[in-house]
């Protein structure tokens, strides 16, 4: 048999194996599919997160559905994502993937990487419509228009002993805060012009940075937080806030922030710090 002959049947042995994988990971039963799915993905995010279908979309990536995170006592819909396996990176030794998630409130992509005992968890773009925001999220009686961004990359060097280092970016456009009980106080509509925050982690430790809130309500946070590794929820806060309202506001705020014990300075400011843990927070004036 002479070269060009063998080349054609490698080439031919290729593709047959190719299209034969292929036909096997489409026609591969959904059902066991999701079931190995929800194994790996509650493994890692230790029961909180859940999918109810998952299929395969093309050879390289997958299409998940009702996409499920368990938030202390509430259930929270993530909606559906598309995970697309780093082929290359399992060359040498990473194991990586590229992920879409998108739902009525939230589009984002993000690539996850982990090798050896560390991970690597890059959100490249997070847009977080805020009109949109079930109430299991946020379960306040306000009404919120506008759109925050999110970028964040975290690093581990060991997943047992959770984030090593890492940075958290969060920008905003206008924003409008209503709601009946703004409205019953005065209040409403609050305008946000512009939100600005920045905090950084070292070993566990969340560092805030320049955090700013300007508009009708001028706020400025700084402090830290301690993760526990083992429970999110159990991370402590330590935070101080500063809240200043504008003068449109600061008449009919005062008197209220007075009758919740706080001491607001001449420009009507007050500031109040957050202790307790993630799951829960204690505000004190």
């Amino acid at each position: 048999m002479n070269r060009q002959a063998v080349l054609h049947t490698v080439a031919y042995t290729v593709l047959f194996i190719f299209f034969t994988l292929l036909f096997v990971l489409v026609n591969y039963p959904s059902e066991r599919l999701t079931d190995q799915v929800n194994g790996l993905i509650q493994a890692a995010s230790q029961g909180t997160v859940s999918v109810g279908n998952a299929r395969v979309k093309s050879p390289f990536s997958l299409a998940v559905e009702e996409i499920t995170l368990d938030v202390g006592q509430r259930s929270v819909d993530l909606g559906r994502g598309v995970v697309g396996v780093r082929i290359l990176g399992l060359l040498s030794g990473k194991k990586g993937a590229d992920v879409r998630l998108e739902n009525p409130w939230l589009n984002s992509n993000w690539t996850f990487v982990t090798s050896g005992e560390g991970w690597d968890l890059d959100v490249r773009s997070m847009e977080i419509n805020l009109s949109e925001i079930p109430d299991d999220i946020l379960p306040l009686p306000l009404r919120l228009d506008g759109k925050v961004d999110v970028s964040l990359n975290l690093l581990s060097d060991d997943s047992s002993q959770g984030i090593s280092s890492g940075e958290v970016r969060v920008t905003s456009g206008p924003i409008e805060i209503g709601g009946d009980l703004l409205e019953s106080l005065g209040f409403a509509p609050l305008g946000i012009s512009h939100v600005s925050a920045v905090a950084t982690i070292e070993n566990n430790v969340v560092t805030l940075r320049e955090n700013v809130i300007k508009g009708d309500l001028m706020v400025s946070a700084r402090g830290a937080i301690r993760i526990v590794p083992a429970n999110y929820m159990a991370s402590r806060l330590d935070i101080t806030v500063e809240l200043r309202p504008g003068k449109e506001y600061r008449e009919r705020l005062v008197p209220l922030l007075r009758l919740m014990g706080a001491q607001p300075k001449a420009d009507g400011s007050v500031n109040f710090k957050v202790r307790g843990t993630v799951g829960k927070p204690s505000i004190t004036m």
